[in-house]
């Protein structure tokens, strides 16, 4: 767990936080200039706050009162900024062997950074040679290896286009679940965040005004303003239970209390197999609500839910529907009143196999 109690002084307004940042994924999100990058500054040792303390792992690397301030290199961090910051007369493989401990105390070690990161193909290559996505992936992998307690990543999807930003956010999934480190993420793209992890933290000048699961921040009005227009998503963790090779489907699973919600998907890219952990992502404005159960149509997959929460939002409705594993809709208030739907309604969430994606 990482722990930040600082007040930090900015041109605009200070950065005030006292947050604990538990293991895994969590995304720090927020307007332009809230304070996010000057966050993770503050953790590295780019900053320094003007009171408080941060721990990482239980490690304090400041505290004001007792007079610490760690180094950036004693710090332990690995941290990758937007626009990668190679080294540009090293190859990759130089690149990679930079951030290295030689000591052998590595978490992991390089040819395992290699295969996870699938950096084998332009090992001997310069920066300049290889792709946006290849080169942040690199970062990554050189972060990686200097066996951090703790990983910083300031949008790392902002120097990439959509196709690249696709490639590397599974690499970072992998990441997560292979080294089993905390990992903070900036990013002012909340769809990007979604599809990382559920976990966030909501930054705005320099106050954080929600910490927590994404479902449970969406149902206060003032803080589901912060999510503005974007498209919003529902980010499911589900395991492999079925490939159908003929039909062209996949079947995953999800339980967590009752009966396991089945569902079919189209839009896988990889290989998978029976068992395999994988998250998949479908956009609220791709399902649709019945109240009943509907014979005769080409839609796959059909869920019976519970409606738990109903949302304002912009001319439009969110129903947070929970079926087991929560669901978030996006429909009109006329709908909402045509089909009688209110807290507690009896509903069924229908969407295409082709509607969902799949990290990877």
């Amino acid at each position: 767990m990482t722990e930040v109690n600082i007040i930090l002084p900015r041109k605009n307004f200070d950065l005030v936080l006292n947050e604990k940042f538990s293991d895994g994924i969590t995304g720090i999100y927020g307007p332009s200039g809230s304070g996010k990058t000057s966050l993770l500054h503050a953790i590295a040792g780019l900053e320094k706050p003007e009171t408080g303390s941060i721990a990482i792992e239980g490690r304090m690397v400041f505290d004001k009162e007792k007079g610490i301030h760690m180094p950036v290199d004693k710090r332990n961090i690995g941290y990758v900024f937007q626009e990668g910051r190679l080294f540009p007369h090293m190859s990759v493989e130089k690149n990679l062997m930079y951030g290295y401990k030689k000591d052998g105390h590595n978490k992991v070690d390089f040819d395992e950074v290699v295969s996870l990161l699938n950096l084998g193909h332009i090992l001997k290559s310069k920066p300049s040679q290889i792709s946006g996505g290849e080169r942040q992936r690199t970062a990554l992998g050189r972060s990686l290896l200097s066996s951090p307690d703790i990983l910083l990543l300031d949008e790392p999807f902002s120097a990439v286009d959509a196709r690249l930003r696709e490639q590397i956010l599974p690499f970072i999934l992998r990441i997560q679940q292979k080294v089993q480190i905390p990992i903070l993420v900036v990013s002012h793209d909340i769809p990007d965040l979604l599809k990382l992890t559920n976990t966030l933290c909501l930054i705005k000048n320099g106050k954080c005004i929600g910490h927590g699961e994404y479902y449970d921040l969406l149902k206060d009005k003032t803080i589901s303003a912060i999510f503005g227009a974007n498209t919003l998503i529902n980010a499911i963790n589900m395991k492999v239970r079925h490939i159908d090779q003929d039909k062209g489907l996949t079947f995953l699973g999800w339980k967590k209390k009752g009966p396991e919600v089945l569902i079919s998907c189209e839009k896988t890219t990889g290989v998978y197999q029976d068992g395999q952990q994988i998250k998949i992502f479908i956009n609220a404005d791709d399902i649709a609500l019945a109240t009943e159960k509907l014979n005769n149509v080409t839609i796959q997959n059909q869920v019976q839910g519970t409606v738990s929460d109903i949302i304002p939002r912009k001319g439009t409705l969110i129903c947070i529907v929970d079926c087991g594993l929560r669901l978030v809709v996006e429909i009109t208030a006329e709908s909402q009143k045509r089909m009688g739907i209110l807290k507690g309604s009896q509903v069924w969430c229908l969407f295409k196999s082709v509607a969902i994606d799949v990290a990877g």
